[in-house]
Parts: C-alpha cells; structure tokens; sequence
C-alpha cells in the first residue's frame, strides 16, 4: 500500500514574484562583486589610496586621547596595523610643525619632517618584485582642528589590500544594494497586491454564487483586460450549465406534466374495475404513480422559482388549506391532522410554493405515523410552520440525508421516491429559510421551517 502524498501547497503569485526580484538581485550582486575586484586589481594605484586613507582615518579617531595622554600616547590597537601582514609606522604633526604622536614598527621609520601647510593627500608607492612600501599623508581636521597624518606601509602580495576592498564593497555594493532590493520589495508588493485587488473582487463573487441560482451572472472589473477574461470565461460557462439545468428541469416537469393525463385515465379505467384484491393492488399502484408525478411537478417548480422582493404569504391561510386538502387522505388512512395557529404570520414568500412544500411535508408525516394518530400542524409564533407525527422519528445522523433527492431512511419501503423533503429543502433554501429536524416530545419527529424576518 502506497503512501498517500501531502497536497502540493500552490504559491502565491507575491512568493513567486519576491523569489525572482532577489534571484535577480543575488546575480546582480555576484555581477557587481565581480567588477570590483577586476576594477581594484587592475588598479592598484586606487588600493594604495584606499589603503593609506583608512589607516589614517583609523589613526585619526584617536587623536582626542593621544594629546591628553602621558608619556607612549599611541594606544595598543594602534600598535597594530590595519592590515595582517604588514608593518606599518605613523607620524602626526600639527599646524606649526609640532609632532603630537608617532609610531615606529622597528625598522620601519617616518622622517620627522612636518608636511606643508597646503598639502591635503599623498600617495606614493616603491615596489621590490612583490614587495612595496607605500607613505601617504592625509590632512584630517579634528575639534576644527587641523592635522597631517604622514603613514607608512611595508608589505607583500595582494593579502594586504583585502580588507579595503572588503570595506568597499560592504559600503558600496552590499549596503546599496540592500536598500535597492528593499525598495523594490515594497514596490513589488504595492504593484502586486493593487493588480491582483481585482481578481481577488472577482474570486470573491464567484463564492458568493448560489447553486441554486443559475442565472447569476458576475460583473467584469474593467481596470485589467485578464480579469475581464476570466469573468467573461465564468460567466460563459454559467451560461451552459443554466442551459443544462433548464433543459433537464424543463423535461422532469414536461414529462410529469404529460403522465397526468394517461395517468388520470388509468386511474378512471381502474375503478371500473370489480372490487377485488388485484384492483385494491392496482390502485395502490396508481396513487404511488400520481404521487411521484406530483412531486416531480413540485420539484420542478420548486427549482424555477423567482422570488419577487414584494412577495407576501400568509402562513396561517396556508397551512389552513393544506389541511383540509390533506384531511380526506388523512382519514382515508385512518389517520388524522390537527390544526393549531400560535400566532402566524406574513412572510416574504410565494404562497404557492410554501404550501407544496407543507402538503409534501404533511404527506411525509402521514406516511410514518402510525394509524390512529394525529399530525400535528402549527403555525406560529412570527414565521415558521412546525409539522409534528408520532412515528419512529428520524435518527440525529441521518437527518442531514433524508434533505436529498432520492434519499429515504428505509429503502425497501415502496411507498415514495424520496422527494418529498427534498422540495421542502429546495423550497426553503430559495426563501433563504431553514429546514430543522427535531425529536418531539413523547416521540416522533418534529419538522420546523423556520422563514427569516421580513
């Protein structure tokens, strides 16, 4: 037995559009680091500069605490230079000459010879094979106070110059390119949620469909030409299946139209017959027959039903002539139908419908209860109708199936097709009501159609 797979998650058009930007970003970074490094190493004049500044600029921020200082003003962090591997000496002067600090690394001595007073950057270079020896002054003002800072580098190799470049690419690369992605991330978001606000409107009416109302039809966006697509695609395949639900509505109701005649003919030709035990079987036959036409009538109706928004019904009126249409099936049965009104009253509704779906309902009720008792009809109090027999009752699991077409708690019985509270489903779901299934009291079923508040 072959595991089950999880559902592939779809991303959302955002993820996908985030996930390319810093694709693009990452080779653009890669593109950039690349060009730098080639620029850098093809000029090496430009690493001198860069290397020469940042030992100054480091020297520079401690200027404050060398002139208060006592005797070896030079920090231990600035006994070390910038750059592993190298030997690096400093001098600072100030204006008039004067030497505030410096810092010679063996071997490695600076001329106390005070720079001129206009000089602001020097860099010079002396190369040995892979050798090199920079010296560099850089003019600094600390406290609006001026300062030249004379620096000398011995080293070897490329090592040395790695962590300028680094520094470089952190601060004119990385740091730009950040705030780069970062904007566009937010544009990106901007753009994608304002474009997709209309097909998110779109996606939302299509939930909002009905079912059971086939004509509806949803109202192209037309800000973007893809959703005016989309919703002229819906919109044509609502159309098809309206016409597929006419056509088989309109043949169920055509066909059971047709049967009524013939049937009623049969029905005529039947009691003419001797009274006999196959007759009493033939128009038992016949009534189930008649039975099953009227309710496919009903259905049929019940599911080409238009509701006017002025529509009224009077529930107590109603239910009264179900009753007396019902009262003689009742007591042919041996049965009977007690009538109560609690209080009805005036729905939105249409009256004919409403009382197809009380007679299917009381015909339901009839059926199940048991001969000898009485099904209860009440009206009241505001909009609902409750149906009450005293039958075996309709089990808490099932009470959801029997709200079908063609569903019935007992399959062998014969006596109905399974319609009857499926148009009574149908019926309250166009009058936005509900259907409730109850345990009576002292058992039995208790049918509530429960109308909304006008």
């Amino acid at each position: 037995m072959t595991a089950s797979r999880p559902p592939v998650v779809p991303r959302s058009l955002f993820f996908r559009l985030s996930v390319r930007l810093a694709l693009v970003g990452l080779v653009f970074l890669v593109v950039e680091l690349l060009v730098v490094v080639r620029m850098y190493v093809n000029n090496p004049n430009e690493l001198d500069h860069l290397l020469v500044t940042a030992e100054a600029d480091r020297i520079a921020q401690e200027i404050p605490q060398m002139r208060g200082a006592a005797g070896n003003p030079v920090s231990e962090d600035l006994q070390y230079p910038l750059a592993s591997g190298t030997r690096r000496a400093f001098l600072i002067h100030e204006r008039g000459g004067a030497v505030v600090a410096r810092f010679d690394d063996a071997s490695l001595k600076i001329a106390d010879e005070p720079p001129l007073s206009f000089l602001v950057i020097r860099t010079q270079r002396e190369s040995w094979d892979s050798r090199f020896l920079l010296t560099g002054t850089r003019r600094v003002e600390v406290g609006r106070h001026p300062y030249w800072i004379t620096v000398a580098i011995a080293g070897e190799g490329f090592r040395p110059f790695v962590p300028v470049i680094f520094n470089e690419i952190r601060l004119h690369v990385i740091l730009p390119l950040i705030l780069l992605s970062l904007m566009f991330l937010l544009f990106n978001f901007s753009v994608v949620r304002t474009t997709l606000k209309p097909l998110e409107t779109t996606i939302a009416a299509i939930d909002r469909i009905d079912p059971a109302q086939v004509s509806t039809r949803i109202a192209a966006e037309p800000s973007l030409r893809e959703v005016q697509a989309l919703v002229t695609a819906v919109n044509a395949m609502l159309a098809r299946i309206e016409r597929s639900v006419c056509v088989l509505r309109d043949f169920a109701g055509d066909a059971a139209h047709e049967l009524r005649t013939p049937l009623a003919i049969m029905m005529l030709s039947i009691g003419k017959l001797p009274d006999s035990v196959e007759k009493a079987k033939l128009v038992a036959d016949a009534q189930r027959m008649k039975r099953l036409v009227d309710q496919m009538l009903d259905m049929s109706h019940a599911t080409a039903l238009e509701l006017a928004p002025d529509a009224q019904a009077d529930l107590g009126a109603i239910a009264r002539e179900v009753v007396a249409e019902l009262t003689p099936l009742a007591v042919m049965r041996g049965r009977t139908i007690a009538f109560r009104d609690a209080g009805a009253a005036r729905v939105h509704g249409h009256g004919d419908a409403i009382g197809r779906a009380l007679r299917n309902l009381v015909e339901n009720a009839l059926a199940h209860t048991p001969a000898g008792t009485a099904v209860e009809v009440t009206t009241g109090p505001g909009g609902q109708c409750a149906v009450r027999d005293h039958g075996p009752g309709i089990p808490p699991e099932r009470r959801g199936d029997v709200l079908e077409r063609f569903r019935r708690l007992d399959k062998r019985a014969s006596d109905g097709a399974g319609l009857g509270l499926a148009i009574v489903s149908t019926t309250m779901e166009l009058h936005n009501g509900d259907v409730r299934i109850e345990d009576a009291p002292g058992g039995g079923a208790l049918m509530r159609l429960i109308f909304p508040r006008g």
